[in-house]
């Protein structure tokens, strides 16, 4: 079991977004077991931490990260003013915004119903 200290967190973090193959599941590789395990070992090895302890902090973060991204966007979406929108003060906040926060937007979503127009 790892010692996580916000020092070791902030730094796997940055590690974390360097292996974009990790978090972007648009990436050529990211569905090979292999590359994936190529990347999480190279993160184990720099910190010298198990790569089943790294996956347990991961899911931690990401909990953590989608409660206050979930927080901030319904302020926004509830009108309020510039003062009332949720700004999260959690360490890893604005780094993991930084290349998260952009994957989690929704994407623009187009109607496939067929509009009946009538004419006279």
């Amino acid at each position: 079991m790892a010692d996580w200290t916000n020092e070791i967190s902030i730094k796997f973090v940055e590690l974390y977004q360097t292996e974009e193959i990790l978090w972007n599941a648009k990436h050529r590789n990211h569905k090979d077991k292999a590359k994936m395990n190529d990347a999480w070992c190279r993160i184990s090895e720099i910190l010298n931490i198990s790569i089943e302890d790294l996956k347990n902090k991961k899911n931690s973060i990401m909990a953590t990260f989608r409660g206050h991204l979930r927080k901030k966007k319904a302020s926004i979406k509830s009108g309020a003013g510039q003062n009332d929108i949720y700004r999260p003060i959690w360490f890893l906040y604005d780094q993991m915004e930084s290349f998260l926060g952009k994957l989690n937007d929704c994407n623009v979503t187009l109607n496939t119903e067929e509009v009946n127009i009538i004419t006279s």
